[in-house]
């Protein structure tokens, strides 16, 4: 009788073995269980589905631009990168980059983005390259990810990455508290783990998920701003693109963009205690940080202007210059505010200006977003000028 208990106890411990390495190998989960970019993230909610969710893969495209479609692969916290390991890797400098959909890297491929750009640049150095990118967020957002990612990640240094329209005249939010990261208990049994996963983070995708979602699916869909909009907006917009728009097949946010600019970069930014935290915070666990400058096309360039009008077509006026001095505000005022205090700073502005007078357009015609080559060079750009002032 005894005997065949024991059997019976080890043929269930077998069966619980095998299928707890199965679900294991199945579903693996992150390191850090409260880690997650819906955490930092605004969204809309569409057949009760958020935007990002852990594991889920992206993509993005702009058919008037290009027939490519620039597929987005997440890590299991969802951001656009390779898994992050709280423990560095010996011998590596570990950075992390934190912005918008420039950082994220959208219109390019996964090899093509900032991150990548910078890590090449330094063939002598192995990096760690974090790429915090998240589209269409802005200081609010980047300044909680900074203060959730430094003190479990602790790195070498931080390139807090400001594009144009991050910035405008409602005061940052400074973060009050910051993550004290939750492990997983190793010793759940997989199943369990997956069911409060299931009840608490949304749907459990596989290891072999191969399943991409439209960033901006067509209407009808909450998550399309021209959702019973299309007759207002469809005066600003040229007919091709309205329908590429509609259709999810062009950045639907893109209606009078220019104009918006216009409206906005000739007025003095409000940014708070944005760049004193930023120093405090890194100073508070020994890294250092990096405040990078990343222009609008426009204020670099009329190149542009010629496309941006077919989207702006009642509000355009032909006087149009966002190059003038009146709208360099936002990269002179974050110029001071670094200066003040003593951080330093990459402003790309010159740079990216001189490719595009040159005639190297470094941007998309529809999509205000760059090309791989774009990215590739601020990534170098930045790595090169970050090294010129540490000497």
């Amino acid at each position: 009788m005894f005997n065949k208990s024991l059997k019976i106890f080890l043929y269930l411990l077998a069966i619980f073995i095998f299928q707890e390495m199965v679900f294991r190998i199945a579903f693996p989960l992150p390191e850090i269980n409260n880690l997650d970019r819906i955490n930092y993230i605004n969204w809309h909610p569409d057949n009760n589905k958020t935007n990002y969710l852990r594991d889920q893969n992206w993509y993005w495209q702009s058919e008037p631009d290009t027939q490519a479609i620039f597929k987005h692969y997440m890590n299991r916290y969802g951001f656009r990168d390779d898994e992050w390991l709280v423990k560095k890797k010996e011998g590596k400098l570990r950075v992390i980059f934190i912005g918008d959909s420039f950082v994220e890297g959208l219109m390019a491929n996964q090899d093509e983005t900032i991150t990548a750009g910078f890590k090449n640049a330094d063939i002598e150095q192995d990096y760690e390259v974090f790429n915090a990118g998240m589209l269409g967020m802005g200081l609010n957002s980047y300044l909680q990810l900074l203060a959730d990612l430094i003190p479990v990640y602790m790195p070498d240094a931080v390139f807090f990455c400001i594009y144009a329209n991050d910035l405008g005249q409602i005061e940052p939010a400074i973060p009050e508290l910051y993550l004290e990261p939750e492990l997983y208990l190793w010793y759940k049994p997989r199943l369990l783990e997956l069911i409060t996963q299931l009840m608490s983070n949304g749907p459990v995708l596989s290891r072999w998920n191969n399943s991409f979602e439209p960033f901006f699916p067509g209407i009808p869909s909450i998550s399309n701003p021209w959702m019973e909009k299309e007759e207002e907006l469809k005066v600003h917009v040229n007919p091709v693109l309205a329908e590429a728009m509609m259709n999810g097949k062009l950045n639907p946010y893109r209606v009078n963009g220019l104009c918006k600019e216009e409206r906005n970069f000739n007025r003095i930014p409000r940014m708070g205690e944005t760049i004193p935290f930023i120093k405090y915070f890194c100073n508070k666990f020994d890294v250092e940080p990096v405040v990078v400058y990343i222009p609008s096309r426009s204020q670099v360039t009329k190149h542009y202007y010629q496309f941006d009008k077919e989207m702006c077509m009642v509000d355009y006026y032909d006087s149009i210059d966002l190059t003038t001095p009146g709208y360099q505000l936002y990269q002179h005022f974050v110029a001071q505010q670094c200066q003040t205090y003593n951080v330093q700073l990459i402003d790309l502005s010159e740079v990216v200006k001189e490719k595009e007078d040159n005639g190297e357009h470094l941007y998309w015609n529809y999509d205000e977003h760059m090309r791989a080559d774009g990215y590739l060079f601020l990534g170098e750009t930045i790595w090169n000028q970050w090294q010129e002032n540490r000497k």
